[in-house]
């Protein structure tokens, strides 16, 4: 009586096992040959695409778009936010220093007019700084997530995965940035308004994020955030100033 494989049914030849499951394991080998070049290298138009879905949904679903992409594996994608944050931040102290010295010096009339004639404000000096001081709070914000959460709470928590968290924010305040370029030529006091709102959603931006990813005890979640805060507030106003200048 002919045998059949009870696996996958092909009629077996006598006193030899059927093929199938080796022919599986050759398949699964080849699968994941094929995936493995994804998991290696830099992607540069998957980083552009992850950077527009993050673009499209920080407004609309800020927590779920935080907790899907702040992890250790778009560590690349949140240094790239970072540098596109802190390059339009550079710009923007730029546009607003020379609008606000203008209206300084607008407003003290013919003498002010012929002081502010005789001032240029370098733009590319005043961008580099203004660049810098924002990669700075941004790593160190980045930094501090990974000592207070990471290693005092012994969270899983990595320095990858927290530049991936503040790059993901970063993302919001960037196109609030971006936009108060523009309003630095109407109104710098409806700038400063503006900048004071985006600080605060970044901040509960961070806040959440730091929710969505962290299993630590919730009640010393206040003290990584504020910790997180208070420190990079003084690096970046306090010592940092004195090492650039």
């Amino acid at each position: 009586m002919a045998k059949f494989c009870t696996k996958c049914g092909k009629k077996l030849e006598e006193g030899k096992p059927c093929d199938c499951e080796k022919k599986v394991e050759v398949t699964i080998e080849k699968k994941e040959e094929k995936k493995e070049p994804k998991t290696e290298g830099f992607d540069i138009q998957d980083c552009f695409n992850s950077y527009l879905e993050i673009l499209k949904n920080i407004f609309t679903k800020p927590v779920d778009t935080i907790k899907k992409f702040a992890i250790e594996e778009n560590f690349i994608l949140g240094l790239i936010a970072i540098l596109i944050n802190s390059l339009v931040s550079g710009i923007f102290v730029y546009c607003f220093v020379k609008e606000a010295f203008g209206s300084f010096t607008s407003g003290m009339g013919m003498y002010g007019l012929a002081f502010g004639m005789g001032v240029e404000i370098p733009f590319l000096r005043v961008v580099i700084y203004g660049t810098i001081f924002m990669i700075a709070s941004f790593l160190m914000t980045a930094l501090m997530i990974y000592v207070l959460a990471g290693s005092l709470f012994k969270d899983d928590m990595n320095f990858k995965r927290a530049v991936a968290l503040v790059g993901t924010c970063s993302v919001f305040t960037a196109v609030t940035t971006l936009g108060c370029v523009i309003l630095a030529f109407v109104s710098i006091e409806l700038v400063a308004y503006v900048v004071f709102v985006a600080g605060i959603l970044y901040f509960a931006h961070l806040y959440h994020g730091l929710v969505e990813i962290t299993t630590f005890d919730r009640n010393k979640l206040a003290y990584v955030f504020t910790g997180t805060i208070a420190v990079t507030l003084f690096v970046v106003y306090y010592i940092l100033p004195k090492i650039l200048f």
